[in-house]
């Protein structure tokens, strides 16, 4: 059997890691909006005991992780100018 040399790309990749569960269900949810699969890493141990947890951690594939960076680096609507400043 010959050895081919592999190259191995991680699963998934993390985009975010975040302190606070509220904010990590929104970023998710913002990304599965847009169809992006994604996974809360330490979403449990956060749930369960918090102290012991170092944040949650917002995860993609490698092949999504620009697009869903791009996301979920958009200004929230309410901060985004009006096209018309009349308006």
């Amino acid at each position: 059997m010959e050895n081919e040399a592999r190259t191995t790309e991680p699963d998934l990749v993390t985009i975010r890691q975040f302190g606070d569960i509220s904010e990590a269900l929104m970023a998710e949810g913002c990304l599965q909006a847009h169809g992006i699969e994604c996974f809360l890493a330490d979403l449990n141990i956060a749930r369960v005991d918090w102290p012991l947890s170092r944040g949650i951690r917002l995860q993609v594939s490698p092949l999504d992780a620009a697009e869903a960076t791009a996301l979920l680096d958009q200004p929230p609507l309410d901060e985004v100018p009006p096209d018309d400043p009349e308006v």
